[in-house]
């Protein structure tokens, strides 16, 4: 046999060559960790994290249980995924500022209810209730004139054994504090006519009993002070859950918004949530003068993924009532009465979820939107007692991609009849609210890892709610970031720390606030 070829040496140039492409491979490999280093730290994930994948090329969608891109692939899990933290890792939510109160885990009921019969019970009696409510500026005491009876129900003490259900009125009109003490009816102020948002204006917040009310004296002045300087309407509306006749609390808003907008007092009506304030001090008119006259609902845009009823603006019309009474009697699936066998209709935990629904259920049938309701797989997840991400994403967010106009995100849904959704790009914005970690992706990941293999719970931030590792400070100069925001909302978790001291009662409290975060709150709570 012949010798074997010997191998043919690489040149100095070749052994050059590779030399140069290690070394620059290396280089490139330590860049691309620098870079995913940068942006892990740079990074504070939360819900716009969400709201701008869903809207960029990609068309990126993600929740626990799966994610999607577009119209063209999706994969879902066949279990939730947790990713909270530790069980009594960190403090949670005290009940008392749980704003909607204990969700009914089986809302039932066998009737609709109808906004008519709410507006009829005062004309039965022949006369309009007298009904006002102030709250004193320094003293968290809420003063009820409950038609005929002046009632004081100290917020944080509650001990004269008040109940909602008792009292003659349900809808409270704003006054000043009356100067002889008594003449309420003459204690109000002008309400103006405010032709960029076609006429009166009133500002509403609802609870369904005093004890939610605790922790939001500053937020109650608040409402009230701001709808008395700009000449707007001011209403607490105090609803006995027996009035919802078996549905979830969370419906109280509903119910008070068809009604108020039933009556037509106002040409336009908002409600506000107790943990949310107003900042700015501008006037509504700063943004309803963009709203178009034929869009009969007004969101702020918060930067979720979705709409958020935390602010509802809406207009007197018979579109409006039959919403927010369609709302109302929404219903999550139907089921035989065990003791009787009639049909008896189980209703959603949450609100946001239903509102969804109704309006999935609008635009299903006029603008061509592909929603399924209850046929939707993910249908479980639209009776949720936390979160409803995965509702939103597998039976609304779906859906609306695979709208025959078109989806580039959720301003879109101002090419549909009815809603309007102010541009997120306004500033100051209309609604903002707490969405992103006080912490980045990288902190986070090694308080994470630090947790998993120790189990210390002082990997964890302390008094920090679940969802964001925020305090109410980090809160707050997110809220105060970028522009501000007409509306500030923290979400009721914010408010175990000195959050409620540093709401402005005043518009001269308001530009205080915008020069320097923190300068309203109580430093001895900081």
């Amino acid at each position: 046999m012949g010798a074997s070829p010997r191998a043919k040496r690489p040149s100095a140039r070749e052994l050059e060559r590779r030399r140069r492409t290690r070394t620059l491979a290396r280089w490139l490999a330590l860049a691309l960790l620098g870079i995913v280093t940068v942006l892990l730290k740079t990074t504070y994930p939360g819900d716009r994290t969400i709201r701008t994948a869903s809207e960029s090329w990609a068309r990126l969608m993600f929740s626990r249980r799966g994610f999607s891109f577009g119209r063209l692939y999706e994969r879902s899990y066949a279990r939730t995924v947790r990713i909270d933290a530790k069980e009594g890792s960190i403090e949670t939510t005290r009940r008392a500022h749980v704003v909607q109160g204990t969700i009914a885990n089986r809302p039932r009921w066998t009737k609709d209810l109808r906004l008519q019969d709410v507006v009829n019970e005062e004309k039965m009696e022949g006369r309009r209730k007298k009904c006002f409510f102030y709250v004193e500026y320094n003293e968290p005491v809420l003063v009820l004139y409950d038609d005929g009876e002046e009632l004081r129900h100290h917020l944080e003490l509650d001990t004269n054994g008040l109940d909602v259900g008792q009292f003659r009125c349900t809808f409270f009109k704003g006054v000043r504090k009356p100067s002889d003490g008594k003449t309420y009816d003459k204690a109000g102020w002008d309400i103006i006519d405010e032709p960029e948002s076609g006429g009166k204006v009133a500002m509403m917040s609802t609870a369904t009993t005093l004890g939610m009310l605790s922790a939001y004296h500053r937020t109650l002045v608040n409402h009230q002070a701001y709808a008395e300087h700009h000449g707007y309407g001011s209403i607490l509306a105090l609803v006995s859950p027996n009035k919802l006749e078996g549905r979830s609390a969370k419906f109280a808003k509903h119910l008070s918004m068809g009604t108020e907008v039933l009556r037509g007092e106002y040409a336009m009506v908002c409600h506000t949530d107790l943990d949310a304030w107003f900042a700015s001090w501008d006037p509504l008119s700063r943004y309803s003068k963009d709203w178009p006259e034929k869009k009969s609902l007004f969101f702020g845009d918060t930067g979720q993924v979705w709409l958020n009823s935390g602010l509802i603006c809406a207009r007197s019309n018979e579109w409006t009532v039959s919403l927010f009474e369609r709302t109302i009697n929404a219903v999550y699936q139907t089921e035989p009465d065990p003791e009787t066998g009639k049909i008896v209709n189980l209703g959603f935990k949450r609100d946001q979820p239903a509102l969804w629904h109704v309006l999935g259920l609008e635009w299903a049938n006029n603008e061509l939107v592909p929603y399924k309701g209850q046929s939707c797989s993910m249908w479980s997840e639209c009776n949720p007692d936390s979160n409803p991400i995965e509702c939103w994403h597998w039976c609304f967010w779906d859906a609306l991609q695979r709208t025959p106009s078109g989806w580039r995100g959720l301003h879109d849904v101002n090419k549909f009849a009815h809603v309007f959704l102010d541009p997120l790009n306004n500033k100051p914005q209309m609604h903002r609210m707490c969405l992103s970690s006080c912490y980045s992706v990288l902190s986070r990941a090694q308080m994470e890892i630090c947790s998993s293999l120790t189990g210390w719970s002082r990997c964890l931030p302390r008094d920090v709610d679940k969802m964001s590792l925020c305090n109410g400070e980090g809160c707050l100069k997110q809220l105060t970031s970028h522009g501000g925001a007409w509306l500030k909302h923290t979400g009721h978790q914010h408010w175990l720390d000195k959050l409620p001291t540093c709401i402005p009662r005043s518009m001269e409290e308001a530009q205080k606030e915008k020069r320097s975060t923190l300068s309203l709150c109580d430093k001895s709570r900081m």
